[in-house]
């Protein structure tokens, strides 16, 4: 189950994805991950990566696909919002 974004979030996310996707395959391979951790300030060490991997990568074939890069952006948005 994808989180609900609006159509135009939506879209940003694609073009985001599409940015580190670097070799146009329609996945985030992990050096492609431990490329957008840094970018967004996350830890982006080899155990970070591996966990992330692990967490959303949820058919398990070592990618993360677009469905699974929205799961991976809700998680990084509700982690970086102060709590009230």
């Amino acid at each position: 189950m994808s989180p609900a974004f609006s159509e135009a979030e939506i879209a940003e996310f694609k073009e985001s994805f599409a940015a580190f996707d670097r070799n146009g395959d329609g996945a985030i391979n992990a050096g492609e991950l431990r490329s957008l951790l840094k970018l967004v300030g996350e830890k982006h060490d080899h155990a970070v990566v591996a966990e992330a991997m692990s967490q959303f990568d949820t058919n398990n074939d070592k990618h993360i696909d677009f469905d699974e890069f929205l799961r991976l952006a809700a998680t990084l948005i509700k982690n970086k919002s102060p709590s009230p």
